[in-house]
């Protein structure tokens, strides 16, 4: 058992988290799609989800509510509480299974003992603060392929079960709604990969031989700690990984701390801004830290495997460049520090895992030639991290700015002909007409028509309404949403008022499942 837990035990009083004592994020009124449970209005699981898990009606009680009402301990007052059961899904039209209700998670504090010896094995604690928004008798978590034993809510053991990928908590007394509570989560296991049911084929934690490593997009968080693993819940982190003797651990955000320990090493990272689940990563194996040139102050750091330190950066040498000119055209950069992680490993293609995107070794080679890719990561920070889709069907939010972003590089950056872009996208988009970017489904999540023809899309607007208005629109995005999520209705919202047009017919032509329009 984790030290947190056994430590959580012995306290007898339950602990009591005073909200004004807390920050806990704040984000606009997203305008999702109704059939998404916002966290922040999120009803019990009679109301919400009701397609989504028959496991919760097979293990649940017969009423949404306790029998019997009992004491609110965090409250501060004497009060009588009914609790109701926070609901399994938070209704994403693609992945109706996944993310919960009830509750809000502020910050993941992941305790990660890794050790490497054939199959990894991980002994871990998670220590999770949320925001309660409803009176919660039972919650629940995404977790797949682990083993907890122990659970601890606000300085209490708390009962628990798992079945169908949920971890469900019951605590001792029903959490208050409008409160901060702690859950401790002790758990084990060898954590592993699971399909995603897209092109990026599996997803999760992988073990190869010379590294293991985290990629999870669209919902592969679960294979690794207890989460509400949807990115309308973004939250903090700090993650604290203890590798065997001679390796490192790496994550997101900022290294705050690391040291020798018993025969290993304990690297400590935080990210200060709220992450999506999809983003959050971890790599084991022998790597270095390099320092590169920062842009417009904004520091570079970049973590090579220890023997391609020769190799790798090169590909990488314009990333403060492109940070010049992508906060001109999109707003400042979002978040405290950036860098790439190359890992060793041939999965063929990069990720933007926040503050530090993901790359394949194998197409890093140090000549430049992937350009394109690392403008398209970088852009990521703004367009899919900063402001993250409300559900997994608003993904041309991400995947066509990112696109669109590696020509505005190229314009901007390096004097490219805008008319020779132009033709490009057009003729690139036209290959794959079909599915609609703006509902390809779940199995062309990442399809080729996302990219291309949700580009093209942007590409049309900016002609549309012209350059001052359109780079505008780009950067009130992140003003407006950054830190929390947003949809394409509200991309389509914003458009409308800032350009003072009706945009409903423009959108449905180039995000429909009709033939691509002619640009304007």
């Amino acid at each position: 058992m984790n030290r947190r837990v056994v430590q959580a035990i012995g306290v007898l009083a339950v602990v009591v988290v005073a909200c004004s004592s807390t920050v806990i994020e704040e984000g606009p009124d997203l305008g999702a799609p109704t059939t998404v449970a916002s966290n922040a209005n999120s009803t019990t699981s009679s109301e919400a989800g009701s397609t989504t898990s028959e496991a919760a009606s097979t293990t649940a009680p017969n009423s949404s509510t306790t029998s019997e009402p009992q004491l609110g301990e965090n409250s501060g007052v004497a009060e009588l509480i009914e609790g109701s059961i926070g609901g399994e899904s938070v209704g994403d039209p693609y992945y109706p299974t996944i993310g919960n209700t009830g509750y809000d998670v502020q910050h993941y504090l992941l305790e990660l003992e890794v050790q490497i010896d054939g199959d990894d094995q991980l002994d871990a604690t998670a220590e999770i603060d949320l925001l309660a928004t409803e009176n919660l008798s039972r919650f629940s978590f995404d977790l797949v392929g682990l083993n907890v034993s122990a659970v601890i809510v606000n300085g209490e053991p708390a009962d628990f079960e798992q079945s169908n990928e949920k971890l469900r908590v019951s605590p001792d007394a029903p959490l208050p709604a409008g409160e901060i509570h702690t859950v401790i989560v002790d758990y084990s296991g060898s954590p592993s990969t699971i399909s995603s049911g897209t092109r990026i084929g599996s997803i999760g934690w992988f073990d190869s031989p010379e590294t293991s490593y985290v990629i999870s997009e669209p919902f592969g968080a679960r294979t690794w700690y207890p989460v509400n693993d949807h990115p309308s819940d973004k939250a903090t982190y700090r993650v604290e990984i203890t590798s065997p003797d001679g390796l490192n651990g790496v994550s997101n955000g900022t290294l705050i701390g690391d040291a020798l320990e018993d025969g290993g090493r304990v690297d400590i990272w935080e990210m200060n801004d709220p992450m999506a689940s999809y983003l959050a990563t971890v790599a084991i194996g022998n790597y270095d830290l390099v320092s590169a040139e920062p842009g417009l102050g904004i520091p570079v750091e970049n973590t090579f495997p220890v023997d391609r330190i020769e190799i790798s950066p090169g590909d990488f040498e314009q990333t403060d460049e492109m940070i010049e000119v992508f906060t001109e055209l999109f707003g400042p950069y979002p978040f405290d520090e950036y860098g790439v992680m190359v890992v060793e490993d041939t999965f063929g293609f990069a990720l933007e895992t926040q503050g530090r995107s993901i790359f394949s070794q194998a197409i890093v080679d140090g000549d430049g030639s992937i350009e394109r890719v690392v403008a398209h990561e970088l852009a990521h920070q703004w367009f899919g991290n900063h402001v993250s889709p409300s559900t997994w069907q608003d993904i041309w939010l991400n995947e066509g700015f990112a696109t669109y972003a590696e020509d505005l590089w190229l314009e901007f950056g390096r004097g490219a002909q805008i008319s020779d872009l132009e033709a490009r996208l057009v003729e690139r988009a036209f290959l794959i007409p079909l599915p609609a970017p703006g509902n390809p489904g779940s199995d062309n999540l990442f399809g080729a028509s996302v990219y291309r023809r949700g580009g093209l899309t942007l590409h049309a607007l900016r002609i549309d309404v012209g350059d001052a208005v359109f780079f505008d629109i780009l950067r009130e995005w992140s003003v407006r949403f950054g830190g929390g999520s947003a949809s394409t209705a509200d991309f389509v919202a914003l458009s409308e008022e800032l350009s003072g047009q009706d945009l409903d017919a423009f959108f449905e032509g180039w995000l429909g499942s009709g033939a691509i329009p002619d640009l304007g």
